[in-house]
């Protein structure tokens, strides 16, 4: 592939080969029980299989010290800013860009330098961002339009000076605009906008269409987005949909056109400091081209992360969801509106329309969507996984779809693993960053769990950190927030 290309793959559906629960009679059961997160690191050792036992002692050693100098380290409570392209978006629950600067450095400076970085739920592209700016290839993928189109953007080519022309062209172009024909159309418009937001959303949509260059053209569609978030009925305290409260809207006043050349200006002015950046490291073309390898993936993460057969990537770093969006984090409803005034073309040429069918579409098709036969399903996956077994009994007593909830999760879990783990080369370092939500009042350990699985593909645990989490954008109003105030980062080789 050409260095700087970035190769977009549309979304596909595909059945999963060699997970779990087909490979029952294959693989060994777990011999580790469920354990607490203050024994967890001193009960696991490293494994002979991985390619350099000294490596991993100095990667360890290297975060216990970050850890003992500074309690805190890990929390970055007083350096959570979200500089650059770091900070184009509002996009729940973003990882801390500082937080992947310190394992990035640690990584380098304890373990032979990785190549090739994979994040297999790339959200906004905080992992992405901060690859690009050390020099490593990268691919990322996600369920999710809205996040890929961030991807997109982030990932460049960085044509400032153009995106600058075209900013000015394009303000024009919307202020010529008279037209008061709405560009958008789906059930509950009316709802969710004010007729006057609707027709001034459309003389945008409109006049982007008119920008020939596509990087452009979705730079715009970024700026869209948080318009819309801004501007819609929607409360924005909170990822789901929620209408504002009557009074709220009565007083409202606002001109939709100033919110978005504010935001557009923003985010003209951090891609602009990012390629700086990026051309100060030497690390783009003289056309604003990434000088290395970029794949940016539209597909569920159950599909292969790779067209390429055989393993590829180095180092993972990514953050999975928690749990099933519907009970944790709405990604899919929080994208549902800004999506509505978006080109889906400019995203993926074969996007599938049906993802945008209802609020709840892209959620249903996420980890954990579709419950039906999950219990039973799991049943097969208790072997390789005490903490599965464990959870899913204390939930029996339990109004049933509290159980079927943690269940499907985990069955979508287990599908994902066996692609993501077989797109990693051998000893390949994978560090994993996850939370404990809870269901029916109970805590489930997604960290376990997850080593669990990982181990019984061959897998060997290293090293687990506790953070709390004192700036991850959960919204105030939902549940989770209340629940979660930590997380664990997970350190692992590859089989």
């Amino acid at each position: 592939m050409v260095p700087g290309a970035i190769r977009l793959v549309t979304f596909v559906t595909s059945s999963p080969t060699a997970s779990l629960l087909q490979t029952s009679e294959q693989v060994g059961t777990v011999a580790t029980q469920s354990i607490s997160i203050r024994d967890f690191n001193a009960t696991r050792t490293f494994g002979s299989g991985c390619r350099n036992e000294f490596e991993n002692e100095r990667l360890v050693r290297t975060l216990k010290g970050l850890s003992e100098t500074d309690s805190d380290y890990w929390t970055f409570r007083r350096d959570s800013l979200r500089a650059g392209t770091h900070g184009l978006s509002q996009y729940p629950a973003m990882m801390v860009p500082k937080m992947l600067e310190g394992l990035f450095k640690a990584i380098r400076t304890a373990t032979q330098e990785p190549l090739s970085v994979l994040d297999p739920f790339v959200g906004s592209g905080t992992t992405l961002v901060e690859s690009l700016r050390v020099g490593f290839d990268f691919t990322g993928q996600d369920i999710n339009p809205l996040a890929v189109l961030l991807c997109q953007v982030k990932a460049g080519p960085f044509a400032v000076e153009k995106l600058k022309r075209s900013q000015a062209e394009l303000l024009s172009r919307v202020r010529a605009d008279r037209k008061r024909g709405i560009e958008a159309s789906f059930e509950g418009l009316s709802k969710w906008f004010a007729n006057e937001v609707a027709i001034a959303l459309s003389r945008i949509r409109r006049s982007i269409r008119q920008e020939e260059n596509k990087w452009v053209r979705r730079v715009f569609w970024v700026a869209v987005a948080e318009t819309v978030r801004l501007t819609s009925n929607s409360r924005t305290s909170t990822f789901k949909m929620h209408i504002r409260s009557m009074e709220d809207l009565q007083s409202r006043e606002f001109s939709t056109m100033d919110v978005f050349s504010k935001v557009l200006q923003n985010v003209v002015d951090r891609l602009s400091i990012e390629a700086a950046r990026l051309r100060e490291g030497n690390l783009l073309s003289r056309s604003g081209s990434y000088r290395g390898n970029l794949q940016i993936h539209l597909m569920d993460s159950t599909s292969a992360p790779s067209l390429r057969p055989g393993p590829q990537h180095d180092l993972l770093i990514t953050s999975p969801p928690y749990g099933d969006n519907t009970s944790t984090v709405p990604y899919g409803q929080y994208s549902f509106l800004p999506l509505q005034w978006v080109d889906l073309k400019d995203i993926s040429e074969s996007i599938d329309p049906e993802m945008m069918r209802t609020a709840y579409e892209i959620d249903s098709r996420s980890l954990g969507g579709v419950r039906k036969y999950a219990l039973d399903r799991a049943h097969g996956l208790m072997q390789f996984s005490p903490s599965i077994k464990a959870i899913l009994g204390q939930l029996e007593g339990l109004p049933r779809d509290r159980a079927a909830r943690v269940a499907a999760f985990c069955v979508d879990l287990d599908r994902s693993l066996e692609r993501i783990h077989e797109s990693m080369k051998h000893g390949a370092l994978m560090v994993w960053i996850t939370g404990n939500r809870r269901v029916g009042g109970l805590s489930v350990p997604l960290d376990d769990i997850l080593v669990e699985l990982l181990e019984a593909r061959g897998a060997t645990f290293l090293h687990r950190i506790q953070r709390r989490i004192p700036s991850k954008r959960m919204a105030t109003r939902n549940n989770v927030s209340l629940t979660m105030r930590e997380e664990n980062i997970q350190i692992l080789r590859s089989r």
